[in-house]
């Protein structure tokens, strides 16, 4: 722990931020940060304060290979967290299942009762921390909900108890990435969530994000795109994807050409380096085939020896845990198949396997474990075991031991250490969906996009994040879509102005549309309107009345009493040219009058020009995008009106002038283009700026 560790000023001040929350009264501290913030190399500096401050801590990880990397980068003893807070408690057996679904067993572990002996527990990976009840039907952790097992057994908030701080419990470090994918069954990472655990466990909440990526690190091609991804995600905007190829770091390939590349990065011994990453398990399976057929000249070959194994399910026996990547060093050349009857469904086999297997400690040593595998797994498109395999596994080891009684210590005991029934779970580890490689990294991640879901998601946008982030050097898309906000847009249909009611349904969500009377051809109007409604609102003037005059708008106001009427006049083109008093308004109230001709002018008059009248950047930078490729040509952008979910365009190239109507929707992106008046009535302007965008 002696080696010195570099930080920017940047994180240095996150550093002070989190010394100060050991010290302080929070409770708990959240570090976010980006892909290449460094919030890694922030926790080793961490970990060297907390020993010289001798104060105990403790690392955590939800996944054996979380806590693995964690612990080779910062030098700390990582664990996962199910393994430093929960205990084997009992086991149930049912003699007779309810149904094919049911596994006739359960594994319960208990919540650990002794006390931490740590003042302060550092979870990385902590988007991965879910709160909702697991059901598994095999294993029963806890409550189920690891985070709020996690903070009962620390004893986080609590003045007395288990806790090995007295006086004012175990602090919660929780670092992570908002952006990654969430834990199964929730919208959000709660632990990365200063609200949510404000609420759920009245816990106080500091926390700092780091923002400064690391451009000079290797792969920081992969970190801008992720940047730009992370930032859509924070926006909640998902019109615009792009991951075209950028030199060395950012390349676009064919699966097969994908395929040769994993291979050959496994036979010249760099294997653990290469990965690649899918959608689903099935695709998943058929690319680990792939990878085979490269490396033995058979996809369905047998385990070899230096094939690589991805642990399914953690296995205490092996000291090997769910995620885990293996190394084959020694496998037996036959296969142990045992067929498995029980009543009222099929046989069902089991194939085992003797093996030597590689893999690396938490600390990094290399180590070795002999073991017997499970090879139900290998050539099967399912996340798990089926619940009837499961329920065999149950079924072989009662044949095997007649005499023990379901339900006692004896059998509880037996079952632990039996080596058949707790057969190491594995599929081929070369091709990994997105949530198995989830608080992993390799120096090349080759990423499969195909997959034919939604892309203009927030799913979409969350699943791409996470998975390039798992590159550290070499980014490798297979299928990769590539859209902006305009791409998809339908430049051929007719436009509503020509009268139809297209225009009016965009507004049946708001009341003012028929309360006030407002036409299909009076859009321009009804958005100035919403605008003044929402200015004269936060003034606390109401608006009694509305007549629709010939290029004028008379607004009948009132405010704690008082009466106003005031007025405004427009071009045809929308604009408005000046506002006034309505005429015989002397009955008015002159204080009110002169606070909504204010509003009035600051809403329709003083940004009626320019960029300024555009408030949403997304319309606007559309506008300036149009402005841009007209720049050097005879074309002119006249007038530039924000519509409710559309841009109103009026273009001049001097010779002939057209209104043209740039739709978009809730995502937002671009729709649709339509001719106000009708096609063809931009004479041709349309088709130029078509060009001009690129189209």
């Amino acid at each position: 722990m002696s080696t010195p560790v570099q930080l920017t000023p940047h994180q240095h001040d996150a550093l002070e931020a989190m010394q100060a929350f050991v010290q302080g009264p929070e409770h708990c501290f959240i570090l976010q940060g980006g892909a290449g913030t460094g919030k890694t190399t922030l926790m080793a500096a961490l970990a060297r304060w907390l020993e010289s401050e001798h104060w105990p801590y403790g690392f955590l990880a939800p996944t054996g290979r979380a806590a693995r990397i964690l612990g080779d980068k910062t030098a700390t003893g990582a664990q996962t967290i199910h393994s430093r807070i929960y205990a084997f408690d009992r086991l149930h057996v049912s003699e007779e299942p309810e149904n094919e679904r049911a596994t006739g067993l359960r594994l319960c572990f208990r919540l650990r009762s002794e006390a931490p002996g740590v003042r302060l527990f550092v979870v990385d990976e902590a988007s991965m921390v879910g709160d909702v009840e697991d059901n598994q039907e095999t294993l029963r952790f806890g409550s189920g909900r690891l985070l709020a097992d996690l903070i009962e057994y620390s004893g986080v908030g609590r003045r007395s108890g288990r806790s090995a701080a007295p006086g004012n419990g175990v602090k919660l470090l929780f670092v992570g990435d908002p952006a990654q994918l969430s834990p199964v069954g929730q919208q959000l990472s709660p632990a990365l969530s200063a609200e949510y655990l404000e609420r759920q466990f009245r816990l106080s909440c500091a926390g700092c994000e780091l923002t400064e990526i690391h451009r000079q690190e290797a792969g920081s091609a992969i970190r801008e795109r992720a940047s730009v991804i992370r930032s859509a995600l924070k926006a909640g905007r998902f019109n615009s994807f792009d991951l075209k190829p950028s030199g060395a770091a950012l390349l676009a390939e064919r699966i097969p050409d994908s395929v040769t590349r994993v291979a050959e990065a496994y036979r010249r011994g760099g294997g653990s380096s290469s990965v690649l990453i899918t959608f689903s398990n099935a695709r998943a399976l058929q690319l680990n085939r792939a990878v085979r057929g490269r490396l033995w000249g058979d996809e369905l070959a047998d385990v070899r020896v230096g094939d690589q194994l991805l642990v399914n399910r953690n296995s205490y026996r092996s000291d090997l845990y769910n995620g885990d990547l293996v190394r084959v060093l020694e496998v037996a050349p036959d296969v142990q198949r045992q067929t498995i009857r029980m009543r009222g469904v099929a046989p069902v086999e089991l194939s085992f396997r003797q093996a030597v297997l590689a893999y690396r400690s938490a600390n990094g040593e290399a180590l070795r474990t002999e073991c017997l595998l499970l090879e139900n797994l290998l050539h099967s498109k399912e996340r798990g075991l089926s619940p009837l395999e499961q329920r065999a596994l149950l079924v072989d080891f009662k044949n095997r031991h007649p005499n023990l009684r379901p339900g006692t210590d004896e059998f509880a005991v037996a079952l632990r250490d039996d080596s058949w029934f707790n057969a190491l779970q594995v599929k081929y580890g070369y091709a990994l969906t997105c949530h198995k490689a989830q608080g992993g990294e390799w120096d090349t991640a080759v990423v499969n996009f195909e997959s034919g879901r939604g892309l203009h998601n927030e799913a979409f946008f969350r699943w791409a994040y996470t998975a390039i982030t798992r590159a550290r050097r070499t980014l490798v898309t297979i299928g990769a879509p590539s859209f902006d906000a305009y791409s998809g847009m339908d430049w051929g249909r007719r436009s509503p102005e020509a009268g139809s009611a297209e225009v009016a349904s965009e507004h049946d969500g708001d009341p003012d549309w028929d309360r006030f009377a407002f036409s299909a051809g009076q859009a321009a109007i009804f958005a100035h309107h919403c605008r003044l409604r929402e200015a004269l609102q936060a003034r606390g003037i109401v608006i009694e009345a509305l007549d629709h005059l010939q290029h004028c708008e008379r607004y009948r106001l009132q405010c704690q009493g008082q009466v106003a009427s005031v007025q405004y006049w427009y071009r045809g083109n929308g604009q408005v040219s000046r506002v006034a008093p309505a005429a015989g308004n002397r009955s008015g109230d002159a204080g009110l009058v002169q606070a909504a001709i204010d509003v009035m002018q600051e809403v329709l008059l003083s940004a009626r020009s320019g960029s300024e009248q555009i408030a949403d950047p997304f319309v606007r930078n559309f506008a300036d995008l149009v402005e841009q490729v007209t720049a050097d040509t005879d074309i002119r952008v006249v007038s530039r009106t924000p519509l409710p979910y559309r841009l109103r365009l009026v273009l001049t190239d001097g010779r002939r002038r057209g209104a043209i109507d740039f739709c978009y929707d809730s995502t937002p992106k671009w729709t649709t283009v339509q001719e106000v008046g009708g096609p063809g009535r931009s004479q041709g302007l349309l088709e130029r700026v078509r060009s001009l965008l690129g189209d």
